[in-house]
């Protein structure tokens, strides 16, 4: 009952709670008001033993000083308190050993204390009010000293509970003063000061000094909050992913290695704690090189001190590979001194699959496995740097697979992939085993061999013979069965050229050199050949300036007819001339016209010059135009052909259109609609070339052409071949019988004059009736004929 009496007392004393009061100011929340509260209990139970102690030895003192004074007789009194609070506070409070308060112990005790601290107050108050006045002097300045001692003692044994501060210091301080006034206040004034002062500045120094010890509890609060949030958090991330703590030392020992760090290393944690971090890094390294691997670069970091970040290390454990990721930055301790590392590893072993995944892709065929262009490209620069550091040569070999694009067209890219995918390992199974084999195209592939000392240029073509050898061999498939060849072009490194891009290009027209000879073909680079596509490409450039510069001209060769011999017409061929080159054959400019698509603005401007110059002839004479299969894929002939009438005033079946047999290339049906509107415009078409390949007896049911000229292949057999002769004689009976006029190229002699004419062929042309001339003489050469009369025999003499 006392207790509570005291405890309530306080409270209606002080107010509601001091403690709280300070806590008031700040923001806290009732949790923390407790942590605080608690941690004040524990700081005054951990000093109680010192207190109770002091308190002893301070009334032994008393004892000893008031034996000899005139109130000796109740100084045992006084003392016998003191014990009696002594005992009371020992059996009342918790253990001696200062142990932390529960949760629901640390009211009580909080209450306690301060009853407790304001009973010894009250007693050691008491006793200057008891022997001050019978003291004295000696006495006096005893009870002053000791009195002083405690009242500022307590402001540090009891400061971390501000309440029970107040609780003991309150009434000595009040008591003292009473003592003093009835002493005298003038004889005490100095002692009156003191005590004003104190009771002055000690209530400011014990709040802030309350003040400080609440924050330095909340802020431990926190951190031990946040330590273990931080250590729940670290836990949980280790348990669901592959990243792992550790840290060492200043000597790279291991302090604290994570269960999933021993884990990955395949050592238990009490092993890896005897260890140093390179060490287990030394120790587990692959024995074999690794693109990536940076396991040198973090123990370098390492032994320097220096910070290091998402380092690729390659280790093998437990005889497996296993790829790490190690981030670790350097710790210091307060005085800047290096105190070791901190980091993370991460296991990378699916990222590093991808990766190399992704690397294969970025340098590799996807179908066939080999290499790909950029990766062949890397290769060669590398082979570059080992004949020139080394002294070394290499064969760079460009292969291009014959009739590959027709089975991609008939039987689908799912088989050609199949024959793809067979052809590469054919190429690659005859190549030597060091060999780099690439694929750089849809059907193109590359090679680079080293030639050793024993392989000459012969063994070289040898090896190459035998891959397109082997390559030819049919490819038997569920699909059937199918037959691709291969050309291939070489150049050598360093003996035609060093730079990769010279080499590509010499090996390049080594191979259109194998392949302008035939299928299956090996050619070497040459200076012949070099020299010879150098000038087809000059001549490819050239060829698009050609007619702006006045070097394509058209000659007109004539075709007579067959029963009087006379010209009846002329046929339009053109030429150029090459300011370099010379004359220039149209064999080879007409290809490359059509090649590069120019053949579209020549084929116009000798279609113009040929109409315009014939618009000039006798009524009687026609002219003829040969037009390119490509100028019929263009789809736009009919008009041009409306549209150079129309400037030139040609009477439109004055004009001839020849079509050649490879026009078929596009199909019948093109053919077809072409000649349909050309008739239209009133403009005949004759089939240039027939008997070559492409025509048949279907195609010129379907076309109906208004001639037919034999090609000049089957006019020079002539009579000398008996199934030539049945040929020649069929084709003039299948054009007498579709209606169609027959026309023989190439007559040079007159048995091949006298015997087309005997079969019933209707006209002929050769170089027998005439060169091909410009058109200036074709003028003259009518003229001529027409004033003359002379009989076809001897006229053709002349133009012969």
């Amino acid at each position: 009952m006392g207790e509570r009496a005291g405890m309530a007392f306080l409270r209606g004393w002080v107010g509601k709670d001091f403690t709280s009061s300070i806590m008031r100011c700040r923001s806290v929340t009732t949790e923390q008001r407790l942590l605080v509260r608690t941690d004040q209990v524990e700081a005054i139970n951990r000093l109680r033993p010192v207190a109770i102690l002091a308190h002893l030895l301070g009334a032994l003192i008393v004892l000893d000083a008031l034996a000899r004074s005139d109130d000796a007789a109740i100084v045992p009194a006084w003392f016998g308190v003191m014990l009696a609070a002594i005992i009371f506070d020992i059996l009342s409070g918790p253990p001696l050993a200062g142990q932390r308060p529960a949760r629901d112990e640390v009211a009580a005790q909080y209450w306690r204390n301060i009853v407790i601290c304001f009973l010894f107050g009250a007693v050691w108050g008491s006793l200057p009010l008891i022997f001050y006045a019978g003291a004295d002097e000696g006495v006096r300045h005893i009870l002053t000293v000791l009195i002083t001692a405690y009242l500022a003692s307590s402001a540090f044994i009891l400061a971390a509970l501000p309440l029970a501060v107040f609780a003991f210091s309150v009434p000595i301080a009040i008591m003292m003063v009473v003592t003093f006034v009835q002493a005298g206040v003038v004889g005490h004034t100095f002692e009156l000061q003191l005590i004003g002062v104190y009771a002055l500045a000690f209530p400011i120094a014990l709040r802030q000094h309350a003040s400080a010890f609440a924050e330095r509890v909340i802020a431990m609060a926190q951190v031990r909050e946040q330590t273990q949030l931080i250590s729940l958090l670290l836990h949980d991330f280790e348990a669901n992913s592959n990243d792992w703590h550790w840290q060492c030392d200043s000597r790279l020992n291991l302090v604290r290695a994570s269960d999933s760090f021993a884990k990955q290393s395949g050592l238990s944690a009490g092993r890896l704690s005897r260890l140093r971090l390179d060490r287990v890094l030394t120790m587990c390294a692959s024995p074999r090189e690794r693109a990536g691997d940076r396991r040198e670069e973090v123990l370098l970091h390492l032994l320097r001190g220096e910070a290091f970040r998402d380092c690729a290390v390659l280790l093998v454990i437990d005889g497996h590979e296993r790829w790490w990721s190690i981030t670790g930055t350097p710790t210091y301790d307060r005085d800047g001194v290096f105190a070791g590392f901190r980091g993370i590893g991460r296991d990378i072993g699916a990222q590093k699959i991808k990766e190399e995944e992704l690397e294969y892709l970025a340098h590799h065929d996807s179908l066939t496995g080999v290499g790909n262009r950029a990766r062949f490209n890397r290769e060669l620069v590398r082979a570059r740097g080992l004949a020139e550091a080394a002294s070394r040569r290499f064969a760079l070999v460009l292969f291009d697979l014959d009739d590959f694009k027709a089975i991609n067209d008939t039987a689908g890219h799912s088989v050609g992939d199949t024959v793809l995918q067979t052809t590469t390992r054919r190429i690659a199974g005859f190549l030597p085993r060091d060999s780099f084999l690439a694929r750089i195209g849809g059907d193109e592939f590359a090679a680079i061999i080293e030639i050793k000392e024993n392989m000459d240029a012969a063994r070289l073509r040898e090896i190459v013979e035998k891959v397109v050898h082997e390559v030819a061999r049919p490819v038997e498939s569920s699909d059937g069965t199918f037959k691709v060849g291969v050309s291939a072009g070489i150049a050598v490194m360093p003996d035609d050229g060093r730079d990769p891009e010279q080499l590509m290009q010499l090996a390049d027209i080594a191979l259109y050199d194998a392949k302008s000879r035939g299928k299956e073909q090996v050619r070497l680079a040459s200076n012949e050949a070099g020299a010879a596509f150098a000038r087809r490409k000059q001549l490819e450039l050239d060829l698009w300036k050609a007619i702006s510069r006045g070097e394509i001209f058209v000659e007109f060769q004539p075709v007579v007819s067959a029963r009087t011999g006379r010209p009846i017409l002329f046929e339009a061929l053109a030429r150029w001339r090459h300011p370099d080159f010379g004359l220039v054959e149209p064999g080879d400019f007409v290809a490359l016209a059509e090649q590069t698509g120019s053949i579209g603005e020549i084929g116009a401007w000798v279609l113009a010059e040929a109409c315009g110059r014939a618009a000039m002839w006798p009524q009687a004479v026609r002219v003829a135009v040969n037009i390119s299969p490509r100028q019929l894929e263009y789809g736009d002939l009919p008009d041009l052909v409306r549209a150079v009438l129309e400037t030139t005033g040609l009477v439109p079946n004055r004009l001839e259109i020849e079509v050649t047999e490879s026009a078929y290339r596009g199909g019948v049906g093109l053919v077809a609609s072409v000649v349909a509107q050309l008739h239209e415009l009133g403009v005949t078409v004759a089939m240039d070339d027939f008997g070559t390949g492409y025509s048949s007896l279907s195609s010129l049911r379907e076309v109906p052409f208004d001639k037919i000229k034999i090609d000049q292949s089957l006019v020079g057999q002539g009579a000398a071949d008996k199934r030539t002769v049945s040929v020649l004689r069929s084709i003039v009976t299948i054009g007498r019988t579709l209606g169609m006029q027959v026309t023989a190229e190439g007559v040079e002699t007159p048995e091949q004059e006298a015997f087309l004419r005997g079969i019933g062929v209707d006209s002929l042309q050769g170089f027998y009736f005439g060169r091909p001339m410009p058109g200036d003489a074709v003028a003259d050469l009518l003229t001529a004929d027409t004033q003359s009369k002379n009989v076809p025999g001897s006229s053709r003499n002349s133009a012969a």
